[in-house]
């Protein structure tokens, strides 16, 4: 499945032979992140239709990814270009971004596939109805 995912997403190698070889690495993981967050993205929907409009908690991971995925693609590309005008310095400043925003993606996703909300998302969602029942001020005055 995921291989026939992958091909559907990205055509198999797309990117790859557009890009500084120094800089493979890091579209290989931008690959299987967008692969890997269309799968779960696509699961969401399905699973909550147009109700997911009402599920705050994941539509903040799928954000989240999405904006990590631009960042990575951002980063590529402007290391990309300087690669090509004969500075690499930019080169190992992408690979570490992508390396941290590959992690951080893995993570966005694997909680978008547990179908438990974690005590973190019930704690935020608390504060949230809390907030809407004191009419969006929470904290009491000390004084």
């Amino acid at each position: 499945m995921m291989g026939l995912a992958q091909k559907r997403v990205l055509g198999m190698g797309a990117l790859k032979t557009k890009v500084h070889a120094d800089l493979e690495p890091s579209v290989k993981q931008l690959q299987e992140d967008i692969t890997k967050f269309h799968i779960a993205t696509s699961a969401q929907v399905i699973k909550y239709k147009k109700k997911i409009i009402e599920q705050q908690v994941v539509l903040n991971r799928i954000a989240e990814s999405s904006i990590l995925l631009q960042s990575m693609a951002a980063v590529i590309s402007r290391a990309n270009l300087a690669a090509e005008k004969g500075d690499t310095s930019e080169v190992v400043l992408a690979s570490a971004w992508c390396g941290e925003a590959h992690q951080k993606i893995a993570a966005l996703v694997a909680d978008m596939q547990n179908a438990d909300l974690t005590k973190v998302d019930n704690a935020t969602l608390n504060v949230g109805k809390l907030s809407l029942d004191n009419n969006g001020y929470l904290a009491q005055s000390p004084i």
